[in-house]
């Protein structure tokens, strides 16, 4: 899809300066502008559809490089980066009939997007019209393509793959409403509640995967994290799992595995081998390297680079798409700091973390550290 993407990226612009060829600067810069209002217009679309028919939209990043503002609540992050182009909308079932839901907020969307596609032929009077409604139409189609990988999900992948979708993943799908109550229950440190949900779950759908997820999940925040690394190395060998579920599945062994060496609960040559493995054959299941940047900030803590930690973990605060995950990523740069000797500075990092998630273990336990020191 990538090769896909340039080709039709180079046709695009081909196209534009051919068809603006007196004053092309100005129609490859509608071209770029078409090109952020369409890919804008698909998530201002799914947060819209989200809100019609019943989705919950868990987080919205606004822009991009650094962090500007942020609003994080426990089941929604919001942020807005220093250059406002672009946005990023996480949704998921928060009712039953999901399916339904999910396939009407992709309709809606692609609706939308549509609309704006058309709307840009009417500028086509001018060279920066011509770009704009190229590169806008063109990018509308490319989104019709089904397309779902970790971190990426595509208009066509609603509207013609989820319709035709069946056996485990679609009870993965039709399941959420209630993973998401464990879920729900686990971000705001309710844990037998959350446990309670999933001995209920794995009674009825022992076979999904979002549910095995919330038993790490939970064993991770008790601490048993060799419960927690054995569990979920234990879904590697299904014969049911896409590449996609691969990949996440792997990145998830290597963040338990992690949080055990860090623990003490397992030897650090074994499992940073073990993590670092298993990262990369995420990566080769297409799993972003962004969003290992929290397990690679705890990789460099342990080794000894606290400044690279610190990097690593800054950047996954930034990106965090929810409280815990961002209180975490603090909790880390402050295990940073205060291995270089700066305990006032993590001290600050602990107190944020503290309002946002003040029951993980890692929180607790590097407060009581600095309240001691």
């Amino acid at each position: 899809m990538t090769v896909v993407r340039w080709v039709v990226t180079a046709l695009v612009v081909a196209g534009t300066i051919a068809w603006t060829l007196s004053d092309f600067p100005a129609g490859l810069a509608g071209a770029l502008v078409g090109l952020l209002l369409e890919l804008t217009a698909v998530q201002a679309g799914l947060a819209l559809g989200a809100v019609l028919f019943g989705l919950r939209i868990t987080h919205v990043i606004i822009g991009v490089g650094g962090e500007l503002k942020s609003w994080t609540r426990t089941h929604r992050r919001i942020v807005l980066r220093n250059f406002p182009v672009l946005a990023t909308v996480g949704i998921t079932g928060l009712k039953p009939g999901v399916r339904r839901r999910t396939v009407l907020t992709g309709a809606f969307s692609a609706v939308f997007c549509a609309a704006i596609a058309a709307a840009t032929w009417l500028a086509i009077g001018s060279a920066f019209g011509k770009g704009l409604a190229l590169a806008a139409t063109a990018c509308f189609f490319l989104q019709l393509v089904p397309i779902e990988k970790p971190g990426h999900t595509s208009l066509g992948w609603f509207l013609f793959s989820l319709p035709r979708l069946s056996g485990r993943p679609l009870g993965e799908l039709e399941a959420r409403p209630r993973v998401l109550a464990g879920m729900d229950a686990y971000h705001r440190g309710d844990l037998d509640e959350a446990e309670r949900i999933y001995e209920e779950l794995a009674k009825d759908h022992p076979d999904l995967i979002t549910v095995v997820g919330l038993k790490v999940v939970t064993r991770c925040a008790r601490e048993q994290y060799l419960d927690a690394l054995q569990t979920v190395i234990g879904l590697n060998g299904r014969d049911d799992v896409s590449s996609r579920d691969l990949a996440f599945i792997m990145a998830t062994v290597a963040g338990v595995a992690v949080l055990a060496v860090e623990s003490g609960q397992f030897p650090a040559e074994v499992g940073l081998a073990t993590a670092r493995s298993m990262l990369d054959s995420a990566y080769e299941a297409g799993y972003p390297k962004h969003r290992a940047h929290g397990t690679l900030a705890i990789m460099a803590l342990l080794e000894g680079d606290y400044a690279k930690a610190r990097q690593l973990a800054g950047w996954a605060a930034e990106s965090s798409e929810n409280a815990l995950g961002r209180a975490d990523d603090l909790i880390t740069i402050a295990r940073a700091w205060m291995a270089d000797g700066n305990n006032a500075k993590a001290r600050e990092l602990a107190t944020e973390a503290h309002e946002l998630a003040g029951w993980s273990p890692r929180v607790a336990a590097t407060r009581a550290r600095l309240a001691i020191s």
